[in-house]
This record gives C-alpha cells, structure tokens and sequence, in this order.
C-alpha cells in the first residue's frame, strides 16, 4: 500500500509537469509567432506622405508637414507661452512637439544644461537661427534662442518622426506675427532671427 501511493504521487507529479510543460511551450509560440508580424506589417506600411501641408503661426513662423499626420495648436491660456503645437500620426505612437515660450536663459549652452543631456550637442539651424539638438536615448531634443524666447522641437527618436522633424526643419522660417490688436500690442513678438551678442 506504501508504494502504490508513493507511485500514484510520483505519476501525478511527472504528469502535471508534462501538462504544464506543454502548456507553456505551446501558447507563447502562438503569441511569439503572429504579434510581431502583424506588428512589422503594420509600421511597414506607414510613412510620413510626401505630399506636404504648409502651417503658419500667428506667433511670426511657418513650416511644412507631411499631410497624412493632424496638427493640434493647444491654444496657450498662458501669455509666456506663444505656440505649443503637437504633431500626431494615427497608428504612429508619440508625437513632434513644438513650443516657443518667454525664457530667462542667456544662451543655449544654458538650455543644453537644463536638458542634462550627456550627448555633445549638434548645430543646427531653425530657420535663420542657430539651433542645437541633442539626442537623448528616446528623443531629439531642438532648441535656439532669440531676444528671450525659447523655441523647442521635441521629437520621439523614431525613423518615422526624424524623418517629419526633418521635414519641419528644412522648411521653418520666420514670417512677421499675425495681431488682433493694433501696433501697440505687446505680445505681438517680432522674431529678427539673429543671435543677440552679449
């Protein structure tokens, strides 16, 4: 009697082991084998239109994005805030973002600081300003300063939103600023496009 319950527990064991075994072995294949096919499929198949659409800010600047993406300009309640608009791509995950604020910073170097970014910075060009850009492990981070204000392009570090961050680049420039009010209205900045010397 001892050993035929010794033997139905060992028989147990080894079956439940051979049961779970299976299991496992089975259905992660399934799952491994069809989500990133359908995954690869599906961002294959999306790239930034080579068709463009032209946006122009009120705030004093224009620039081109690919047409199959939607521009959201986040109407700013606050007065240090001149644009923040975001540029998003349905069945694209993140999203390029562009701000331009008042700022206290001197220079860029200043803003490279507050960014604590470990990457050497690239020169760029916003427009006629010079811009640096710094890659962080997820995102491209764009920034030039001009008369104390603060211009920012932050981008996901994806093919897709490198490839319309570098499209909004080739094309931003300046235009002068669109105002409601007459020409005493102080928050109709005018953006020179020139480093301030100090």
């Amino acid at each position: 009697k001892l050993m035929d319950k010794k033997t139905l527990i060992l028989l147990l064991i080894v079956l439940g082991l051979i049961v779970g075994v299976t299991l496992m072995l089975l259905n992660p294949k399934k799952s491994l084998l069809s989500t990133p096919q359908t995954k690869q499929v599906v961002v294959a198949s999306i790239s930034p239109s080579k068709t463009l659409k032209s946006y122009s800010d009120p705030s004093g600047f224009t620039f081109s994005y690919p047409d199959n993406l939607s521009l959201v300009n986040n109407d700013p309640k606050n007065e240090s805030i001149y644009a923040d608009i975001q540029l998003t791509a349905k069945g694209i995950e993140g999203s390029l973002a562009i701000k331009i604020v008042d700022s206290k910073l001197n220079s860029l170097e200043e803003w490279v600081k507050t960014a604590k970014s470990t990457q050497t910075p690239k020169e760029v060009k916003l427009g006629t300003l010079k811009a640096l850009e710094i890659t962080s492990e997820d995102k491209l981070l764009l920034g030039a300063l001009d008369q104390g204000v603060l211009f920012t392009i932050e981008t996901p570090k994806k093919d897709f939103w490198v490839s319309v961050h570098d499209q909004v680049l080739a094309d931003f420039s300046f235009a002068p600023p669109v105002t409601s009010q007459g020409s005493g209205s102080s928050d109709g900045i005018i953006f020179e496009g020139e480093e301030v010397a100090e």
